[in-house]
């Protein structure tokens, strides 16, 4: 499925390492971390970090590092930053959700290819509410490690770590019916059903 926001602005490095500030607009982001999470190259990432510091729409800082222990160490490490107060950011923002809604055919086609899926629901990132103990939520016979594969190649597409909670059909079922608190604070939020055969939903 085509990437609009990638499309707009005819460089698809910048399209994924800004979508990647915008969902996670209150971390502060090491290079490494930015290089995981938009799935680009530290040259790039580097470079693309330059460009988008010009434009005042990120800054660099420094943060003590944590020791094995625990406690803040002497040695410092770059970070990098949203300016969510620079006069465009926000109009940015709301342009990147704007155009570039979560692809739901393109998880829902993803996830299927890790093993049978009896009922599929979008959480958290993927409704714009990161208070949700859960991105997505599968009931089904999967593959566990190939689903794991599936769904760490989704997060450069998305900006950031995806978190799921993956149960049988007859688990899935039975923490409906006693009002399971992880079913709970997912299905009494806002949410998106994309599979269910159980009918439940």
């Amino acid at each position: 499925m085509q990437d609009f926001f990638s499309t707009f602005l005819g460089n698809q490095y910048r399209a994924r390492i800004v979508r990647a500030f915008v969902v996670n607009e209150l971390d502060e982001l090491t290079v490494a971390t930015l290089v995981k999470r938009a799935g680009v190259r530290t040259a790039i990432a580097k470079r693309e970090l330059r460009a988008l510091a010009a434009m005042k729409l990120v800054h660099r800082g420094t943060r003590a590092l944590v020791r094995m222990d625990g406690k803040p160490s002497k040695k410092m490490e770059e970070v990098w930053s949203w300016d969510a107060q620079q006069k465009n950011a926000r109009a940015l923002a709301a342009f990147v959700h704007e155009v570039s809604p979560t692809q739901f055919l393109e998880v829902e086609r993803a996830i299927k290819g890790a093993g049978k899926v009896s009922a599929l629901v979008l959480s958290g990132l993927f409704v714009g509410d990161h208070t949700r103990p859960a991105d997505l939520l599968i009931a089904g016979d999967m593959n566990q490690r190939r689903l794991e594969r599936v769904v760490r190649g989704l997060e450069p597409k998305f900006g950031r770590e995806i978190r799921y909670a993956l149960l049988t059909t007859p688990e899935f079922r039975y923490r409906l019916t006693v009002q399971d608190r992880l079913l709970r604070d997912v299905l009494d939020f806002p949410h998106r059903v994309l599979v269910d055969r159980t009918g439940i939903l």
